[in-house]
């Protein structure tokens, strides 16, 4: 016979106002083979609503609801499929449009709130890809002087960030809340711009400065420039280019920042190009100071794209 629980509920006086009867159905708990079809069924169907919604964003997503969650979406993102060109740099290179936006072969691996070190130190241990040509950004290069590592660096020697690297299905980029706040960035700062376009002219060029042209005068500084040339010279010998760039806006040419960039090229012996002084003035909108609007970051591709065109 079922067995009965009998609960009272009784008024604040003491009195008794019902009796209920609560039965227990036999046999409880529910194997868990009647679990398995439902469990299976609903996992597909959650894998198959991100797909769908993965594709109709072009395969990834702009933003999530952190830096670092962002910044492993694009990382994790940009290392498929083999690219021929990764930009690597930080919040200022994630607002460049990519192959998701029509820009084909390029991937946007900026990383909010950090430099390009984590993502090159990365590809030199082999976490990471490199593709034949690889743009550093050299606006937020100082941060990779830190010696403290950061979360993204942490996260992407972890067995997660290399499955989602893989699998879209299980990456950062198609996490519910990406597709959120990338839909509320679209809706405040504008859709991404086309790769068509007018071409610009572009007052500076991109070449390789002599070893001695700056010197540094911090520590740290140097030793990231030492250690990031050698990286740098690493990838050469597997067949990969790098171009240290920098990017709207402006960096003044008497400053420290300014230097490092020029520095590491000189210790690579790799192209330096000051893109963001070659631009004519009123070119570039920002939308808060520092990020390019939308179709300032198209330009500025743009430009890269024809100027690498001719090498």
């Amino acid at each position: 016979m079922d067995e009965k629980w009998i609960s009272r509920f009784g008024s604040p006086t003491g009195d008794t106002l019902s009796c209920i009867d609560i039965e227990l159905t036999p046999n409880f708990p529910i194997p868990l083979k009647s679990y398995l079809p439902l469990l299976i069924g609903t996992l597909g169907a959650c894998f198959a609503a991100q797909s769908l919604a993965l594709k109709a964003v072009g395969g990834r997503t702009a933003k999530s609801e952190s830096n670092f969650f962002s910044s492993l979406a694009r990382i994790q993102t940009g290392a498929r499929g083999n690219p021929g060109i990764m930009l690597l740099g930080s919040s200022i290179t994630g607002r460049l449009p990519d192959r998701t936006y029509g820009f084909k072969g390029i991937s946007n691996m900026g990383c909010d709130g950090g430099s390009a070190a984590d993502a090159l130190r990365a590809m030199d241990r082999g976490i990471l890809p490199a593709a034949p040509l690889i743009i550093i950004e050299g606006n937020t290069l100082g941060l990779g002087a830190s010696p403290k590592e950061t979360e993204v660096a942490r996260a992407m020697r972890s067995p997660w960030f290399e499955v989602g690297r893989r699998f879209s299905a299980v990456s950062a980029t198609t996490r519910p809340s990406a597709f959120l706040y990338s839909k509320l960035l679209a809706g405040k700062i504008g859709a991404a711009g086309s790769p068509d376009g007018k071409d610009e002219d572009v007052s500076t060029k991109p070449y390789i400065p002599r070893k001695d042209s700056v010197s540094l005068k911090s520590s740290r500084e140097r030793l990231l420039v030492v250690e990031l040339a050698d990286i740098i010279g690493r990838l050469a010998e597997r067949g990969t280019l790098c171009w240290v760039v920098i990017l709207p806006p402006k960096i003044r040419l008497d400053s420290p920042q300014h230097d490092l960039v020029v520095a590491l090229a000189a210790e690579a012996q790799v192209p330096f190009w000051d893109l963001a002084a070659g631009i004519a003035p009123g070119k570039i909108q920002l939308t808060d100071g520092i990020h390019m609007a939308p179709a300032s970051a198209a330009l500025t591709v743009r430009e890269l794209m024809r100027e690498i065109g001719k090498r």
